[in-house]
């Protein structure tokens, strides 16, 4: 994206040119954010909630986590003052709270949880691949780091992924 290069108090609010790899991941991960919507409005709507326990916790708290990280990335936004990213992190914020809250309630979020890792943790796979192709970079934030931090993610899908199987076949 080339308008990153241009300095912060220079750049209004603005919609940047992205490559199609990264419209591939925001796609991949629009699927995993209107299922982590549905099922926040079916906690909220069950009424019912239990502090998780066993592999469920683990999960609860991976995913809170990843959840309260991902509250950064709002802030990150707003500096960029890109549209797009902007509605996109807000909403990912939504369905990552929503996993949180479904997780603590009852009866949980099904075979949504495993749609939402799955998603979620494609799209991250199809990110690092941009960042390598296209040399994506974020103001200061080196290659390094983003790798990280996208790596930070994938592990954490990981977890909620690997246990969740655990739960569904291991009985």
């Amino acid at each position: 994206m080339t308008d990153e290069k241009a300095p912060r108090s220079a750049k209004g609010w603005h919609i940047a040119d992205w490559p199609p790899l990264a419209w591939v991941e925001t796609g991949i991960k629009l699927a995993a954010i209107v299922i982590g919507i549905v099922t926040l409005v079916q906690a909220l709507v069950s009424g019912e909630y239990r502090f998780p326990a066993g592999l469920r916790l683990i999960q609860f708290s991976t995913l809170l986590v990843l959840s309260i990280a991902l509250l950064a990335a709002i802030l990150d936004r707003y500096r960029q003052r890109e549209i797009v990213a902007m509605v996109f992190v807000v909403l990912s914020n939504l369905a990552h709270w929503g996993m949180v809250v479904s997780l603590a309630s009852i009866p949980g979020p099904g075979w949504l949880l495993l749609a939402f890792v799955a998603l979620m943790l494609a799209g991250d796979a199809v990110k690092l691949v941009s960042l390598q192709v296209h040399g994506f970079s974020v103001r200061d934030t080196s290659q390094v780091m983003l790798f990280g931090l996208t790596s930070f993610y994938i592990v954490g899908y990981l977890v909620v992924l690997l246990s969740e199987l655990i739960l569904m076949f291991g009985q």
